[in-house]
């Protein structure tokens, strides 16, 4: 087992390293350079011009050979320039934002100006990139402008790591036993039933799901004078007449508050899980179940629970 962990987490080193070589050659293969799109949602006051995006394709490194680029966005500046590869040298014409003045930027990339960061255009972006490994991934250009985008990330780790353990934990608990029952009972009308629900969950978009589930229990409930359940937020912060928390007197920000806001996403995730991990696991049992060894465990007169518990089930399991 160590050794099968140990090969697939090589080959999944590899496979990511390829697949970023092969998305940032597309993305500078594209016409106009890989930062063209930024005038795509771009009204007409907000659009870069065609100096601006020059300007920050050489902030960015992008205006290098395509291997210095790369090596640059996975490594950073200052490795790359350790190994006598100068990266993003600007050059007489570009400038620099440093005490509130526009200077020629002169000296190598990556040092302090004065003891203080030097910046291209004062948009508080330092020229020194520390490449994604060492989590510099830039700054964000829409969604939360002018912060991190590894800040952003963060902020929302707590909340994605709470709701996808939810779903997970949940799915494999109820999944594992619905997939070892339809295999037991093959072209069964539980089967059947196991089957359909499976196939609707696998074809069914999980965003137009999620969206009925909240009209329904949100929206359509408030309207007949149910109890509702919130469709934003983690917590609660005024409790509503009519609301779920209102009518179970729960607290705002309790353990059972955060519960009511999680039942929604939890419950369209772990349907979407459900179905696919069923599958897999009666397709799993399917495949076990006729193996000699099971047969074997038979014919010693084991019960029929213990061949599909200890010996069977167990090996499905197995990735």
């Amino acid at each position: 087992m160590t050794n099968y962990l140990i090969r697939r987490g090589f080959q999944m080193v590899i496979v990511v390293i390829v697949a970023t070589i092969a998305i940032f050659a597309l993305l500078n293969a594209v016409p106009g350079g890989p930062l063209s799109g930024l005038n795509l949602a771009a009204d007409a006051k907000s659009r870069f011009s065609p100096e601006d995006i020059a300007r920050l394709e050489a902030m960015l490194g992008l205006n290098k050979p395509f291997y210095l680029a790369y090596l640059t966005w996975l490594l950073g500046e200052d490795w790359v320039d350790e190994v006598g590869a100068t990266i993003g040298n600007p050059g007489p014409a570009d400038k620099m934002w440093d005490t509130g003045t526009w200077v020629d930027f002169q000296s190598p990339t990556c040092k302090n100006v004065g003891g203080t960061n030097a910046e291209w255009d004062g948009d508080g972006i330092s020229p020194c990139r520390r490449g994604v490994i060492r989590w510099d991934w830039g700054q964000s250009w829409s969604l939360a402008r002018g912060q991190t985008v590894t800040s952003v990330i963060g902020s929302r780790v707590q909340n994605t790591v709470i709701l996808m353990s939810s779903v997970t934990v949940i799915s494999l608990i109820v999944a594992i036993p619905i997939g070892m029952i339809s295999a037991v009972k093959q072209y069964s009308k539980l089967d059947y039933a196991v089957t359909t629900f499976s196939f609707f969950g696998i074809a069914m978009p999980v965003f137009w799901f999620g969206l009925l589930m909240i009209i329904l229990f949100g929206l359509k409930f408030k309207e007949w004078g149910l109890p509702y359940f919130p469709t934003g937020d983690v917590f609660t912060t005024r409790v509503t007449p009519g609301s779920l928390q209102d009518v179970l007197n729960i607290q705002p920000r309790s353990l059972a508050d955060r519960i009511a806001h999680l039942f929604l996403p939890v419950t369209v995730l772990t349907l979407l899980y459900l179905a696919g991990w069923s599958r897999f696991m009666r397709s799993s049992m399917l495949e076990v179940l006729r193996q000699d060894y099971v047969r074997t465990a038979r014919a010693k007169g084991l019960r029929e629970r213990a061949v599909i518990v200890k010996h069977a089930a167990r090996n499905a399991l197995i990735p």
